[in-house]
């Protein structure tokens, strides 16, 4: 069976071309400094806190994401009112979501209302980089993330079992309207399981997926110093770089 990290990290990465935070909820700041083992980021500091300049720009609020791995999981909507399905917990009177994992690795992943948020002074940033880097004062395993997608709210399940089963319930004062599962108002609870799940439902403002920026450790022996009047500046062939996930992470 596959490690679920892996299975996620490797999903959303293929889906996305970001990288997925894991765990899910954890939250994550533009500028953030930290280092990457298994797949995973741990923070150690931020560009601020290094004396380095951060220049943000966020895009418009109110856009849904979903990467779903819909050939392996059907997901279904039962509202107040309606019969239930043969052999579901549901009653007539419950409202809320079912689902029904046809594989061993299953993603359901929906957010409302996120934005990007990304570094907008990046050669400012990569200069300075390199300038501490070259007098001692940069690790060279650390990243930068660099872009981020921030959402109000998430709802992400991540399935290793083939044939399972789940039924979220929502509150019972919920009307017939239209359901969601990134809302957290459903008061979302688990009726019935079959299989292994993690869950992560209707989470508040989290960071689900970023990119990071850093310098490959086979980059770093060109760099040199040198001086135009007063200003420093480094001589470099390599630059920072967008470090894609790689499943070989794991293996490290």
């Amino acid at each position: 069976m596959i490690n679920p990290s892996k299975f996620y990290l490797s999903h959303m990465h293929n889906k996305t071309k970001y990288r997925a935070t894991w765990d899910p909820t954890k939250r994550f700041k533009i500028g953030d400094i930290g280092k990457l083992e298994h797949g995973v980021l741990s923070i150690y500091t931020s560009l601020e806190k290094e004396g380095i300049p951060v220049e943000r720009s966020k895009g418009n609020c109110g856009t849904a994401m979903d990467y779903t791995s819909h050939s392996s999981v059907t997901i279904k909507t039962k509202l107040k009112g309606t019969v239930p399905a043969t052999g579901s917990a549901f009653t007539t009177a419950d409202a809320g979501f079912s689902f029904d994992f046809k594989g061993d690795n299953s993603i359901v992943f929906q957010t409302s209302n996120h934005q990007v948020c990304q570094l907008i002074n990046l050669a400012e940033i990569e200069l300075a980089v390199l300038e501490k880097y070259e007098l001692g004062n940069w690790d060279k395993d650390w990243v930068i993330v660099t872009e981020l997608i921030e959402a109000d709210n998430a709802t992400i399940i991540i399935s290793n079992s083939s044939n399972g089963i789940l039924e979220l319930k929502a509150s019972a004062n919920i009307g017939t309207g239209k359901l969601t599962l990134t809302d957290a108002a459903l008061g979302l609870s688990v009726l019935h399981e079959k299989g292994s799940t993690l869950k992560y439902i209707a989470q508040n403002e989290i960071t689900p997926l970023y990119r990071v920026m850093g310098l490959r450790s086979a980059f770093l022996s060109n760099l040199s110093m040198g001086t135009r009047g007063q200003l420093k500046y480094v001589v470099s062939e390599e630059r920072l770089e967008i470090l894609d996930y790689d499943e070989r992470e794991h293996s490290e």
